[in-house]
């Protein structure tokens, strides 16, 4: 089995600078799993206890809000989701549910630590992928807060105070955007 989820690691772009025992090393730690079309992968709330490579199939982000679910982002083969709970302990701030029937790698957070913790080439290089990811989704999210703020204001006229401050509470809370 490690083989094969070995092969699957090596076409994702957050192992591609893995060398091939590196790849064996986290091969040998990562789950399959299948998820139906429908059934959620992980919910809001719950315990962030892994990282999820799609490897096929396609997975739909919801994040609760006042007049309910809205979709952050659709996911499929080669995407990741859950990447902060391999940094952090925090509970998963999004709901992600298989569109299609699903399958994924998910890499256990306390396996990936244990690789961190000891030095790990192949959890370093990981973690630096992660941190890419991050950087591109908070890109992203700066380009939104912008684009909504002109929408409120096409003119770049100051605007109200309480629009300020939600455009700034808006861009604190996309800093931390994860699954």
């Amino acid at each position: 089995m490690a083989k094969e989820h070995a092969a699957v690691l090596k076409a994702m772009a957050l192992c591609a600078a893995l060398s091939g025992a590196e790849l064996d090393a986290i091969a040998a730690i990562v789950e399959a799993q299948d998820v139906a079309a429908g059934k959620e992968l992980f919910r809001e709330g719950d315990p962030g206890d892994g990282l999820f490579l799609v490897v096929a199939g396609e997975i739909d982000v919801t994040k609760r809000g006042p007049h309910g679910d809205r979709s952050l982002a659709r996911l499929g083969a080669g995407g990741v989701l859950g990447e902060m709970s391999l940094i952090t302990a925090d509970k998963r701030s999004a709901t992600g549910r298989a569109i299609v029937d699903t399958r994924v790698l998910r890499l256990p957070a306390k396996h990936f630590r244990k690789l961190l913790g000891g030095g790990s080439t192949a959890a370093l290089k990981i973690a630096g992928a992660i941190a890419e990811v991050l950087a591109r989704r908070l890109a992203t999210m700066n380009t939104m807060v912008l684009e909504l703020a002109d929408r409120l204001d096409p003119a770049g006229k100051q605007l109200p105070a309480l629009k300020d401050t939600e455009l700034a509470e808006l861009h604190r809370a996309m800093q931390v955007w994860s699954f």
